[in-house]
């Protein structure tokens, strides 16, 4: 496929979604970002996309949030099992479509079907993990312990205190406002696509940071240091579209 030029950010989604492969909310959305050398996160890049760099360098993110109300095509609700708490592990890319987006090397959740299906049908890289959220007036915990598959036991723990509202910045703008997932499905190149209303973004303050192994367990370096950005958003209402193959021209 003939490589397109990048798409500019934007704070919006730059597509509607017109048929809902699934709603939900996001609450208690914490995002740890640590700057990268490329050549460290390359190997990792998914086919069908490149790695998203400014100014030399790129991102690594780590994301807990909450997911509750899940429903199948917008209408079915997956009552229980669309409620869980969930920690990722991403990095930031480019489609040769030219689509900014995120790659998942890690999605840590506790409901094993959940996991399963995501893994079978999107190819997602789910782990059936145990993931506990905390908040304690404006503290906000996240902490997971892998189960399967390994190794077991690795996971992260951190702790944040919210703050303000955060002003909008070029790197805010950069790990936040992404439209969709690059993953390979089966080795086909795929993106899979959702949209929500803008961030709404505070600040917030690093507590405590452990890495039990996780980081070590996707091949990943560790981070040289703590988090340079540590944002909070209290909730977001996204909307998954259907997959899309990045098919060559």
């Amino acid at each position: 496929m003939t490589r397109r030029p990048p798409e500019p950010i934007t704070a919006s989604p730059p597509r509607r979604i017109r048929f809902a492969a699934s709603t939900q909310t996001w609450r208690d959305v914490v995002f740890l970002h640590w700057p990268y050398d490329p050549g460290d996160l390359e190997p990792l890049v998914p086919r069908g996309a490149r790695l998203d760099v400014r100014d030399g360098r790129t991102w690594l993110g780590v994301v807990g949030l909450r997911l509750t109300g899940t429903r199948v095509g917008g209408v079915v609700p997956l009552s229980r099992l669309g409620d869980f708490d969930e920690l990722n592990v991403r990095i930031y890319t480019i489609g040769d479509d030219g689509r900014r987006s995120t790659a998942f090397l890690a999605m840590e959740a506790g409901r094993l079907p959940v996991v399963t299906g995501a893994r079978a049908l999107l190819r997602l890289p789910y782990s059936w993990s145990r993931v506990v959220r905390r908040r304690h007036g404006d503290t906000v915990a996240y902490s997971s312990s892998r189960r399967f598959p390994g190794p077991v036991g690795a996971g992260l723990t951190f702790t944040v205190r919210t703050g303000a509202l955060h002003e909008p910045d070029a790197t805010a703008e950069f790990i936040t406002a992404r439209w969709g997932t690059h993953t390979a499905w089966y080795g086909l190149p795929l993106y899979l696509p959702f949209a929500h209303e803008p961030w709404p973004l505070r600040s917030a303050e690093l507590v405590d940071f452990t890495d039990g192994g996780l980081f070590a367990a996707l091949g990943v370096p560790p981070p040289p240091g703590p988090p340079t950005s540590v944002l909070y958003a209290p909730e977001v209402h996204p909307r998954s579209g259907l997959p899309l193959p990045m098919l060559p021209d």
